[in-house]
């Protein structure tokens, strides 16, 4: 069985694996947003994609997202208002922000299991993941970032090599995506080849708490089958928002992208291809 097989065998296999797993109420008092930078292509390492990130950060929990999940709301609000007023027309403009993390990161600091949530085409997948707790090490080294001292730390995670720095003048014991351990708010993080870096872009006490919830309607895996389909699915979604049509006729399909571009379903498939092969330096190398 070939590798494009096996993908598509375990793809359909998660479709039927059910969930079970004992609800936690995640509550955080703090919004911190980070700016991240990252390549995705090995091969131009100078080509950064620039993309916000939230943490939201409470005594024991802490759950990490992209801005559109962070949004949420205002999103739905927003097309919703859209729709309202375009009664006349399908068509909505949607305020969201295209990503490549699709992930939400929910974090029982407490009991140190990090439970993750990611999307995939339309079905939603939970994994835990096994490598928490990470395992650091406290440099005698800091500096000052952002106005406050900073202390170095440094970590492995998933096959690449990591240097934090943290301070304990914000005492909240976590990080951006899945970092956290260390006695004080990690505020800048990169690993030892430049490939990922985030960096503190503000601090926020909430009016209340914020309570958050891992969804119903998910699929438990294993973080090793939902990472064989993840990239697959983000490149699927991309390709096929950027469709206007699809029609067949003799049974030749060909596809109409927005710009009124046509293709064959061949030149579709390449295309797809090609996305994924130059998308190959994922943050988790393993």
């Amino acid at each position: 069985m070939n590798n494009q097989m096996q993908v598509l065998v375990a793809f359909i296999l998660l479709l039927f694996k059910g969930v079970l797993y004992a609800q936690t109420e995640y509550v955080t008092d703090y919004e911190i947003q980070y700016e991240a930078k990252y390549s995705l292509d090995s091969l131009n390492l100078a080509d950064k994609t620039i993309e916000v990130f939230y943490l939201y950060a409470g005594k024991d929990h802490g759950v990490f997202m992209n801005s559109n999940a962070a949004h949420a709301d205002e999103i739905r609000a927003y097309n919703k208002e859209q729709m309202e007023s375009n009664k006349r027309s399908t068509s909505t403009k949607s305020v969201s922000r295209e990503t490549n993390y699709k992930r939400t990161f929910y974090k029982n600091r407490e009991s140190n299991q990090v439970k993750v949530v990611g999307q995939v085409l339309k079905e939603t997948y939970l994994y835990e993941e096994p490598a928490v707790p990470l395992d650091w090490e406290i440099i005698d080294e800091t500096k000052e970032y952002f106005g406050y001292t900073v202390q170095k730390a440094t970590t492995t995670f998933s096959g690449r090599e990591y240097v934090a720095w943290f301070t304990i003048e914000i005492p909240i014991n976590d990080g951006p995506y899945i970092f956290y351990g260390l006695p004080g708010l990690i505020v800048e993080l990169y690993d030892t080849e430049k490939h990922y870096y985030f960096g503190l872009l503000n601090l926020e006490k909430l009016s209340e708490p914020k309570t958050w919830g891992i969804p119903d309607n998910v699929k438990e895996v294993t973080r090793e089958e939902f990472k064989e389909v993840e990239p697959i699915g983000i490149e699927n979604l991309a390709l096929v928002q950027n469709l206007s049509s699809v029609s067949v006729n003799d049974g030749v399909v060909t596809l109409t992208t927005k710009d009124g571009t046509e293709m064959s379903q061949g030149e579709f498939e390449r295309m797809l291809r090609r996305r994924i092969r130059d998308k190959n330096n994922w943050i988790e190398k393993e």
